[in-house]
């Protein structure tokens, strides 16, 4: 498997604002043998219309990710699958390094994943997410082969929040090998204010208990308010006053929300 194809598959919705950086940066990839599966779930804005101009394998379903990835699945036909989000710019060598892993022997893999943005908040977020960097606990395999996916039973569809944690859970309890890879992808879709940042992490809460009842073990290491993986940017963080006020700031905003969207529980739309 020295040159497969590579399905790259896409579910958005909304992101008219970033899904051009996007798919840019896939198109300019060093890495030449993929596909473009891109599926939107019924956008208000011009996402739809931006995706047609990059393929023509565009498709519109909901209500969720898991459905859309699932779906957009079912429309590939890559050896290897590589699942990002319309908020991602990657690196020019992100596929090509991916697919040297595979070729080393293993089946799935996790990118490094590093928030980019000029409001506190994308400051605050690069943090964490630096905090998760190698990590084997907050981690989520995004690229994987063909037939991993395809075992494991692919994203639960009844999952909303933590369907990405899900699937990885499942990949390791089958035994397949998994690492780390030197490839990065910037996530340029940052909350910009206190407001994105409740909303986010209050529809995760509503929608998290599900995840957490199926994979009670891991998802008390994963939803703890202080994570063991925050040590790694505390002395970086501590050089930065403002930063280390923000950081436990969105830290409380995040837990407070997503406590709260336990309490008023799952939609009805979900239930």
């Amino acid at each position: 498997m020295n040159n497969p194809l590579v399905s790259i598959i896409i579910a958005c919705k909304n992101n008219a604002e970033y899904i051009d950086k996007c798919l840019e940066s896939v198109k300019n990839q060093t890495y030449k043998n993929w596909e473009l599966i891109i599926v939107d779930n019924f956008s208000s804005d011009k996402t739809f219309e931006i995706a047609k101009n990059y393929t023509d394998k565009v498709f519109q379903i909901g209500p969720e990710r898991s459905v859309q990835f699932n779906f957009g699945f079912g429309k590939s036909s890559g050896e290897l699958i590589y699942r990002i989000g319309a908020e991602f710019v990657l690196e020019l060598d992100v596929i090509d390094k991916c697919v040297k892993k595979i070729n080393e022997g293993y089946d799935a893999l996790a990118l490094h994943n590093r928030s980019v943005g000029d409001s506190i908040w994308a400051k605050v977020r690069f943090f964490e997410r630096e905090s998760y960097r190698n990590d084997d606990v907050v981690v989520a395999v995004r690229f994987m082969r063909r037939d991993v996916f395809k075992n494991v039973g692919m994203f639960d569809e009844s999952l909303v929040a933590g369907e990405d944690f899900d699937l990885h859970n499942r990949i390791v309890e089958m035994g397949y090998k998994w690492t780390h890879v030197d490839a990065v992808e910037n996530h340029i879709g940052e909350p910009k204010n206190i407001k994105e940042v409740w909303k986010k992490f209050y529809y995760y809460g509503r929608t998290i208990n599900r995840y957490s009842k199926k994979n009670k073990n891991v998802s008390k290491l994963q939803l703890v308010f202080f994570r063991p993986s925050f040590k790694k940017v505390q002395k970086e963080l501590i050089k930065y006053p403002k930063l280390f006020i923000y950081f436990y700031i969105y830290l409380s905003i995040k837990y407070v929300a997503g406590f709260l969207g336990l309490i008023v529980g799952t939609p009805k739309k979900f239930r």
